[in-house]
């Protein structure tokens, strides 16, 4: 209460009382990936009204607390943060929470009725279901949550342009949501729950089995977190685009792993990275002493999180681009009058380069905009050759068997070269200095592949200070000494 303005009245003895830390950074990291579609995805499903900054979700398995929609429906994430917004605005949440405990249901709803959002938050008893399929019908805990929803006044369903296509999918009955959150069951049996921990021995009084045990209806599934979000991940290939992040909070790092590995083969996902997310979540563990804070090392405790959308991602999104490796690197040029020359030379070069590889680019030269230090002032416009594959350039090109249909529209990678003088020497004999700037996009492990093969050139290559131009120089300086001209003088 002290810290978030809540009023928790209900916290059963025997059943989880989760570490609000922890979670607050999970629907911090929540809000700042919805409130980013506009400028992330070229479609997104607006579920609420993202122009009056409404948005609405659903928690699966919120437990006795419903702390996840109980904090996002707080002042301290009301606030907007997206560029467009003012101070003044505020960010407004509906919520569905389900759970298949009677005895959370009535405990999260004293919750969401003592902090008055009982106008926001609706709380819902689902039917267990586990994870099984009739047709091409997902039949998961998501599926369990959008039974209700749909029956739900708060989420009445908005006709748009897709509604006849949805009807069509089978969906169109349903309401769609900007995103889905879960913090899934962490075990696969009753028995991992009654067995001691390992560690210092004491039994898991603090827990109930429908809070911590998840068993797959389907032999081949693990059960516990990793098959629960497999559950989720099923019945959002029914769903699709009727939300547009599927998300969840993950405890071990081999459960991410195995969670990501299972979304490169999603169809409509295909392992595309601007549809993929993933963040680690570190919660250092303070104490006080002597009226001053202090952090205990080497005792973090880590959490990650994992998103998953079916829209499509634009072509330079922030999560794509490439860090590491090349950034940036300088070319001497010869000095003359005039320094914009010495641009003009790297730009035919870049030019040359990529026209010369052996995969068909496009590039592009204009001007861009680009940020030099991460703040609005840092914002320059610089000369830039962009490079994209060629067959993505038109909307009558053909796509290899490496390309999908959910690709930006710039396909598998975007580089764009930012070309600036560095800096210009006093001495007339000296050089131009000449600094490329790499800033790349890439979509998909063809496109990671490609690109850095040729930035790793780009060098030597635009340098001219590689092994091929150091001979194709000396063959040069040869043939212009042996020449009859410079024979005869």
């Amino acid at each position: 209460h002290n810290h978030f303005g809540l009023h928790m009245p209900s916290l059963p003895e025997g059943r989880l009382c989760p570490p609000v830390p922890n979670r607050c950074n999970y629907v911090a990291w929540l809000k700042q990936l919805v409130l980013s579609n506009s400028t992330d995805l070229y479609r997104f499903c607006n579920a609420g009204d993202a122009s009056q900054n409404q948005y609405r979700g659903i928690d699966i398995g919120t437990g006795v607390s419903a702390i996840y929609p109980l904090l996002l429906t707080t002042s301290l994430f009301a606030k907007c943060s997206k560029l467009s917004c003012n101070d003044t605005q505020s960010t407004k949440w509906k919520f569905l929470a389900t759970d298949i405990d009677p005895v959370a249901i009535e405990s999260a709803s004293k919750n969401v009725h003592a902090n008055q959002l009982q106008d926001e938050i609706s709380v819902a008893l689902v039917e267990q279901s586990p994870s099984s399929s009739t047709g091409n019908v997902a039949r998961g805990p998501l599926y369990a949550a959008m039974e209700v929803a749909k029956k739900e006044s708060m989420f009445n369903q908005v006709e748009d342009a897709d509604a006849k296509q949805n009807d069509e999918l089978g969906v169109g009955n349903y309401p769609k949501f900007d995103f889905v959150l879960t913090n899934p069951p962490f075990y696969a049996t009753v028995e991992e729950v009654i067995t001691p921990r390992a560690g210092d021995k004491r039994s898991r009084t603090d827990i109930s089995i429908n809070e911590g045990v998840y068993s797959s209806a389907n032999v081949e599934s693990e059960g516990g977190e990793v098959g629960f979000i497999e559950a989720i991940i099923h019945d959002s290939s029914f769903f699709q685009h009727h939300v547009t992040w599927y998300t969840s909070l993950i405890a071990k790092r081999s459960s991410l792993d195995s969670i990501y590995q299972k979304l490169q083969s999603v169809e409509g996902i295909w392992g595309n990275r601007g549809q993929i997310r993933t963040v680690e979540f570190q919660q250092e563990n303070i104490y006080e002493e002597n009226g001053e804070i202090k952090k205990k090392e080497h005792n973090a405790r880590v959490r990650w999180g994992i998103a998953w959308t079916f829209e499509r991602a634009v072509g330079r999104v922030r999560s794509c681009m490439v860090r590491g490796g090349l950034q940036s690197f300088v070319v001497s040029i010869p000095v003359s009058d005039d320094v914009t020359d010495a641009i003009n030379e790297v730009s035919s070069r870049l030019i040359t380069y990529f026209g010369g590889v052996r995969e068909s680019l496009k590039c592009i030269d204009e001007y861009r905009e680009r940020n030099t230090d991460g703040t609005t002032n840092g914002v320059v416009k610089e000369r830039c050759i962009t490079v994209i594959e060629e067959r993505f350039s038109g909307a009558s090109t053909s796509h290899h068997e490496q390309d999908n249909r959910n690709l930006p529209h710039e396909g598998h990678f975007v580089m764009d070269a930012f070309i600036s003088i560095k800096n210009t020497h006093q001495n007339s004999s000296d050089n131009v200095d000449v600094e490329v700037c790499l800033e790349i996009f890439a979509h998909t492990t063809y496109g990671m592949m490609f690109v850095n093969k040729i930035r790793g050139q780009m060098p030597g290559e635009i340098g001219r200070t590689n092994r091929r131009w150091r001979r194709l120089l000396k063959r040069q300086l040869a043939s212009s000494s042996s020449s009859p001209l410079s024979s005869k003088s």
